[in-house]
């Protein structure tokens, strides 16, 4: 069992403290959620000591909406509409690519219509140890060339609107690209920096 909470907002997942409402809580969620119940506080308990993934909807903008964090929820609280808690990033493997959670969504049980929702689900399972062997203690730095070859892939297997998205990451950062180019007419890449490429954040 793990914890999916999806936000469409760009920066939702950027900075605590964070929220869920509860109108939300436990949509698209297994069987093995039926056990946590509102009205029981102490069944939020159990919440706790399973893994979490902090996900973007795709199509939300924002710098960072490709990357999923994956760790553990702490000190779950019901605060009117709202349940509020914190986050405990895993210390090795804290940030995903989210293209790589949706590549198995299937086997992770996430539905089509729940990547544009936001929600909190508890989905039956467990993630798969491959997946979290790709996570990364920092969060990756995105260059042009992972933004291009992430929308060949995209356009390649049919995902339309992840495509469209990334075609808007690449309008957000035409800027620097145009002035990485200028850049590189300085830049000799047989020799001194033959792995230059900009950062889009």
């Amino acid at each position: 069992m793990f914890n999916l909470l999806v936000s469409g907002r760009g920066e939702w997942w950027e900075t605590p403290p964070f929220t869920s409402t509860i109108d939300r809580f436990k949509e698209y969620s297994g069987a093995e959620a039926e056990a946590i119940d509102l009205a029981r506080p102490e069944t939020l308990r159990r919440l706790e000591e399973i893994p979490a993934l902090l996900m973007y909807e795709v199509g939300a903008g924002g710098p960072h909406t490709r990357v999923v964090r994956h760790g553990r929820i702490r000190n779950i609280v019901r605060r009117g509409h709202e349940l509020a808690f914190t986050f405990e990033p895993d210390p090795e493997h804290a940030f995903l690519d989210r293209s790589a959670v949706l590549r198995i969504a299937d086997r992770l049980g996430i539905q089509q219509f729940e990547q544009h929702r936001t929600h909190w689900a508890i989905k039956d399972g467990d993630i798969p140890a491959e997946l979290i062997a790709t996570g990364t203690a920092e969060r990756a730095q995105r260059t042009v060339a992972v933004v291009a070859a992430e929308y060949v892939e995209a356009r390649r297997e049919g995902r339309r609107r992840e495509a469209a998205e990334l075609a808007e990451n690449w309008r957000i950062f035409l800027p620097r690209w145009r002035k990485h180019c200028r850049s590189c007419r300085r830049v000799s890449f047989s020799s001194r920096h033959p792995n230059y490429t900009p950062s889009l954040g």
